[in-house]
This record gives structure tokens, sequence and C-alpha cells, in this order.
């Protein structure tokens, strides 16, 4: 019982530490193109963008493994302690479910940071044809990863996770059990938007996501410290 709960305080500190790890990352990604959003979401734009952005940006993704993603690990499996009693098979899925969108997103963003910095230095040095090589392969690994692995394998992981720790939750944490429910339908909407081509819907969801779930984080995180 004493370890259950010195991890579950640690599960609560590492998740409320990434909440703002993981806005941190979103402000540094935007701050590496000056506030130019479009450009950041365009990846032959955002190649091209001066004063050189890598190296801002090869730091906003390191940050997104440690805000988003590797922190949330601990309060997962503390959850699913807490809830394997009552409905064992139901947290057995939904701890799957949230591993696998740590793991996969983590993974994307780590493909993100590895390669960012060697493909604008191939870009700005290269010729004209070594440029335009550069520039592609550059826009299919940033749709590798946002339209492939983020946004349609990664967050359908989410929301099944959301929705199901939601459901969960309800009995004890009624506000946070909505909230979670709120994040487990912003992250369908954006597999939707994604699914469908629809950007308008997939940034609905999405932008609700990226800056909610560090709150949520917090929230979550605060619970587990202060629980005995």
């Amino acid at each position: 019982m004493k370890n259950d709960i010195s991890f579950g305080k640690t599960a609560g500190l590492l998740a409320m530490l990434s909440g703002p790890l993981a806005l941190f990352s979103i402000t540094l990604i935007f701050v590496a193109f000056n506030r130019d959003f479009e450009t950041a979401f365009n990846p032959q734009r955002a190649i091209a963008f001066q004063p050189d952005p890598s190296a801002t940006l090869r730091w906003g993704w390191i940050l997104d493994i440690f805000g988003y993603y590797l922190p949330v690990v601990p309060a997962i499996l503390a959850l699913h302690t807490r809830f394997s009693s009552g409905a064992p098979l139901h947290s057995q899925l939904f701890t799957l479910c949230g591993l696998g969108y740590v793991i996969t997103g983590a993974t994307g963003a780590a493909m993100l940071a590895g390669a960012t910095v060697p493909l604008y230095q191939a870009f700005a040095a290269g010729a004209d044809a070594d440029k335009a090589i550069a520039a592609q392969v550059f826009a299919n690994l940033n749709n590798e990863v946002l339209s492939g692995i983020w946004n349609l394998l990664t967050m359908s992981l989410a929301a099944v996770w959301f929705f199901g720790t939601g459901w969960l939750l309800r009995p004890t944490h009624r506000g946070l059990s909505w909230l979670t429910t709120v994040l487990g339908i912003a992250s369908l909407v954006d597999v939707l938007g994604y699914a469908f081509q629809s950007q308008a819907l997939a940034g609905l969801g999405l932008n609700f996501y990226l800056f909610i779930a560090p709150l949520w984080a917090i929230w979550i995180g605060w619970i587990l410290w202060k629980e005995r």
C-alpha cells in the first residue's frame, strides 16, 4: 500500500509537470516561425523560412515528447490500478489505448526532432535540385507524422482512452469526467476531420486537444498527488 501511494504521488507530480512542458512546446513551434501559423503547417513554406527555425523546432518537438506523452505513462498506470478492481477488462482496454497513444505520439515527435535540423541544413546548403529533394522529404515526413501517425492513429487511441477514462471517473470526479469525455470527443473530431480531409473539422478538434489536454494533465495529476 505504501508503495502504491508513493507511485501515485510520483505519477501525479509528473502529470502536473507535463502540462506546462506541453504548452511550452506548442509555443516554441509557433515562435520558430514568428507566429506565422500558416507557414508552421505548410512544409513547403516552412523549410524555406528565414531565419532558420530548425533549432527552435527541434526543441519544440523534444518538449512535445516530454509534455504530451512520456510523463503521462505513470498516471495511466495509476488510473488502471485504481479502476481495475471494479472494471478489470474495461480498465485493461483503456490502459492499452492510453499507452498506445503515448508510444505512437512520442514516436512521431521523435521522428520530427531527429530529422528537422539535418533537412534544414540540406536545404540551405544544396543546389536547386537538392533543395527540391530536401523540401519533398521534409513534406513527406510531416505528412507521415501529422496526417498519419498523430492525427489518425494516435488520436484514435486517445479518443478511446479519454472516453473510457471519463466514464470510469464519473462516480468520483464528475467535473473531471466531463472534461475527459470532451477531450475524447475532440480527439474523435480530429480523426474524422483528417479521415474525410476536412481541415476545418480537424483543426477544431486538434486545437481543443492541444490546449486543453495539458490542463487535464495538471488536474488529474493534482488528484493523484493528493490522494491517500
